[in-house]
């Protein structure tokens, strides 16, 4: 039997098993992946689900606007909270404009319950140039997280550090979350 080799042992048989090892590992690995996707994806989906039909969740956007002729700071003030429910702040949204010359406006909200007053600072908001050379127009969102008690009201503050001479100083307040009935 001279001549004759065999593969048993022989390096090529060493290297196709490796692959062969490798290509089932492959399948193996992306079948497991393909199994538990679907899972996660309909727990995250039940989930979301689950919340926006929670009884006590309801969704709840309030909006206030103000304007100044002259001056450096405008307030605007929502309504009360109704009694029996509690206004969860999620997002606030702020359009304003100015004068010109202004290139930032500074902004803040207070909760006012019952006499006490608290005060939230925002990130303050560039001029976008959109409104230039007539005005300085601002245009900012904030995510937060905040609590409005029952009976309380929400101001929304703009100033800026220079006067208003030439035009209205104007500021639009969108306040958007849900409100939980208490019980």
């Amino acid at each position: 039997m001279t001549g004759i080799t065999t593969l048993k042992g022989s390096k090529p048989m060493k290297l196709l098993a490796k692959v062969a090892f490798g290509s089932l590992a492959s399948v193996l690995l992306i079948s497991g992946i393909a199994v538990m996707t679907p899972r996660a994806v309909q727990a995250v989906v039940a989930t979301i689900i689950r919340d926006q039909d929670n009884p006590a969740r309801h969704p709840l956007t309030k909006d206030c606007a103000s304007d100044l002729t002259t001056g450096q700071i405008v307030v605007c003030t929502t309504s009360a909270i109704p009694a029996g429910q509690q206004f969860v702040i999620e997002t606030i949204s702020i359009l304003a404009s100015s004068d010109p010359s202004n290139f930032v406006l500074e902004n803040s909200v207070e909760i006012t319950t019952a006499g006490p007053t608290t005060s939230f600072s925002l990130n303050p908001i560039f001029d976008d140039g959109v409104g230039q050379p007539t005005e300085a127009r601002y245009l900012g969102v904030q995510s937060l997280r905040l609590y409005a008690d029952p009976g309380s009201t929400i101001r929304c503050i703009g100033a800026t550090k220079g006067t208003n001479p030439s035009g209205q100083l104007f500021l639009d307040c969108t306040i958007s979350g849900y409100f939980v009935t208490l019980p």
